[in-house]
C-alpha cells in the first residue's frame, strides 16, 4: 500500500531572502501520518511524507519517505511524479498551499514610466487592466539578488499558483482523496457548506474541515465529511488524525475486497 500525506505549509520566494508564508506547521499532518503507520502492517506498506520547510516530522520509520516540499512548485513536481509512476492508494493533502506566488516585481517609477508611453489612454476598466497588467511584468525589476531596502515602495505582482487538490484525481482517478478545508471566524453550517463545495470540485472522498477560531483557542475542532454523506466530528488533534487513519484504512479495506 502506498499512502501520501502532505505536511506544513509552503513558503513562495519574493527574492532570494524573502518568502511569502504562512503559519502552518505541520504538527496534523504529522499526527495522521504517525497514526497511519502505527496502524499498517510493516511490510509492503510505504508513506510518503511531502513537507514544507520546518514541518513537524514523523519518527523515524523504515516505511517512511520524508520529501521536502518547500514551494508550490516542488509540491506539484513530487505529486505528479508519484501519482504518475506509482499507485497510490491514498492522498491526504493537509498542507497549507500558498494560493499566490510573486509573478513580478517592479516599482512606481518603472510603472510610471510604461504608461507615460502610451500613445492614447485606455477606453475601458477592462482595457486599463490589460495596459497596467502588461505594463507591470514589461518594466519588472530584473529577478534574482535581493530587492534593495531602499525602495520605498516596491510593487509585487502575485499570480495564481496551481490547484495541486485539483490534479490529483485527474492523474489518478481511483486514489483514495482527503481534502482540507480551513476557514476562520464562520458558522458550522457555513463551514460544512463551504468544505462540501471543496469535495465536489476535487473529487475529494473526505474533506476535513476545521476553523482557526478552535486552533487559536487551543482545543482543535475538526468535521470530518464524507462523500457518502455522513459527518463526523472530533475535538482535539489527536481525535482528527485517528478518525482520519480509521475512516482511510476501513475504506481502503473495503475496496480491496
Amino acid at each position: 500500500m502506498n499512502i501520501i500525506v502532505t505536511s506544513g505549509g509552503t513558503r513562495e520566494k519574493i527574492d532570494e531572502v524573502r518568502t511569502i508564508a504562512n503559519s502552518a506547521t505541520g504538527a496534523l499532518g504529522s499526527l495522521i501520518a504517525s497514526e497511519l503507520l502505527r496502524r499498517l502492517p510493516a511490510g509492503g506498506n510505504t508513506l510518503y511524507y511531502l513537507c514544507g520547510a520546518g514541518a513537524v516530522t514523523p519518527g523515524a520509520d523504515p516505511r517512511l519517505e520524508v520529501l521536502p516540499a518547500p514551494d508550490t512548485g516542488s509540491l506539484e513536481s513530487a505529486m505528479r511524479t508519484l501519482l504518475e509512476t506509482r499507485k497510490i492508494d491514498a492522498v491526504i493533502h493537509a498542507m497549507a498551499v500558498s494560493d499566490y506566488r510573486v509573478g513580478a516585481a517592479t516599482t512606481p517609477d518603472r510603472l510610471a514610466a510604461a504608461l507615460s508611453s502610451l500613445s492614447s489612454l485606455p477606453a475601458s476598466p477592462e482595457e486599463w487592466e490589460k495596459v497596467l497588467t502588461k505594463a507591470l511584468f514589461q518594466r519588472a525589476l530584473e529577478p534574482g539578488g535581493k530587492i534593495s531596502s531602499e525602495l520605498a515602495h516596491p510593487i509585487l505582482v502575485l499570480e495564481k499558483t496551481p490547484k495541486i487538490i485539483h490534479m490529483i484525481k485527474e492523474l489518478s482517478p481511483d486514489t483514495l482523496l482527503v481534502g482540507f478545508k480551513l476557514l476562520s471566524g464562520v458558522s458550522e453550517e457555513t463551514l460544512l457548506e463551504v468544505a462540501g463545495r471543496l469535495m465536489e470540485t476535487n473529487r475529494c472522498d473526505f474533506v476535513l474541515a476545521n476553523d482557526t477560531v478552535s486552533l487559536k483557542s487551543g482545543v482543535h475542532v475538526g468535521y470530518l465529511l464524507c462523500r457518502r454523506g455522513e459527518t463526523e466530528k472530533y475535538t482535539g488533534k489527536e481525535a482528527i488524525a485517528s478518525g482520519i487513519a480509521s475512516r482511510i484504512l476501513k475504506r481502503l479495506e473495503e475496496q480491496a475486497v
